[in-house]
């Protein structure tokens, strides 16, 4: 299993910390989060409703507005610390060495331009050399590579395009754009119906083979997980809980809360039985966990040191690590 000090790491999350201020307080919403990636591997990040997944990718990349900002922590990429660039090379290291492909595709795009206008500017920041009569050839042809036929509509905005073909591009945008390394999907097929989600989450399939991409994939769809996946992070309430490989995470979760997770979800064929939901909700984000955060939903809990001392990440198996105090 891959630690955060693998010298053949891409990518080395150390301490990740996020934070925003608001009229309340602190929201804690990333706290100490550490983790790595091989080049070429996958990795999803999964977790309820405001666990910190998006701010993670967010901040990855130097993503974070005001009121919130990064407070600690280091982001090394291939062994510069990404955190520590000026905002004139991050702009050089998004989209073409780390891409991103955001959850809404249809306000991904800019209303006001083209498609054709915002890629050109992509293609431009991207790519040393313009050819004599400018990019539209290479944006053509990129858009086929990715199933859509651009041919007379670079003049079109993203209202004339499908919410699939609006995927695409964005995705078209982040692989094909630049040379990317790395690859962040925040729920890359959420507002897509079943039929355009199979054929994007094909689509990432083989590009990611085509170019050798490494992949974290924000998601809710712990079957798309099992499906496309290498290793799974479970965040919960902003922290890393648990980090294994697939299938050992899905066989045998160690955390607590991945159990009662998994233990949630619907199964094929149908039981009959009724589903086994969390009890309780997220904790605050806004209050300091002085105790393990999932403690109050625990089905394991063990008494006064869950609710005093947070549980660092270790070795739970051979090839997982758990924040719980079971395995401390």
């Amino acid at each position: 299993m891959l630690d955060s000090t693998d010298r053949s790491a891409l990518l080395d999350v150390r301490g990740l910390t996020t934070r925003f201020a608001t009229d309340r307080g602190l929201v804690h919403a990333v706290e100490d989060v550490s983790f790595s990636i091989r080049p070429g591997e996958a990795v999803g990040l999964v977790g309820e409703s405001g666990s910190g997944k998006s701010t993670v990718l967010r901040s990855l990349l130097g993503l974070i507005q005001a009121p919130g900002r990064v407070s600690s922590g280091q982001v090394l990429f291939r062994d510069r610390d990404l955190l520590q660039l000026p905002e004139r090379e991050m702009r050089g290291v998004r989209g073409g060495q780390v891409s991103l492909i955001f959850q809404d595709p249809v306000n991904a795009f800019n209303p006001s331009l083209t498609i054709g206008d915002q890629l050109r500017r992509m293609l431009r920041l991207h790519r040393a050399d313009e050819p004599s009569d400018g990019f539209d050839r290479e944006i053509v042809r990129m858009l086929a590579r990715v199933g859509v036929d651009a041919t007379g509509k670079l003049n079109g905005y993203a209202f004339n395009f499908s919410q699939g073909q609006l995927q695409r591009i964005m995705i078209a945008a982040a692989c094909l754009a630049g040379t990317p390394a790395l690859l962040l999907a925040d729920e890359p097929t959420t507002s897509l119906d079943v039929t355009i989600e199979a054929q994007v989450l094909q689509l990432l399939r083989d590009l990611r083979q085509e170019l050798g991409l490494a992949l974290i994939l924000v998601t809710h769809n712990l079957a798309l997980v099992a499906e496309l996946c290498d290793r799974v992070l479970v965040m919960y309430a902003g922290r890393l809980v648990e980090d294994g490989d697939v299938y050992s995470v899905f066989e045998a979760p160690k955390h607590p809360y991945t159990r009662q997770l998994l233990q949630s979800l619907p199964r094929f064929p149908a039981s009959g039985e009724r589903l086994e939901p969390i009890a309780g909700s997220v904790p605050d984000l806004l209050s300091v966990a002085h105790g393990c955060a999932f403690a109050p939903r625990c089905e394991q809990y063990i008494g006064a040191i869950c609710d005093s001392e947070v549980p660092a990440l270790v070795p739970a198996s051979a090839s997982q690590r758990a924040a719980c105090h079971l395995y401390a």
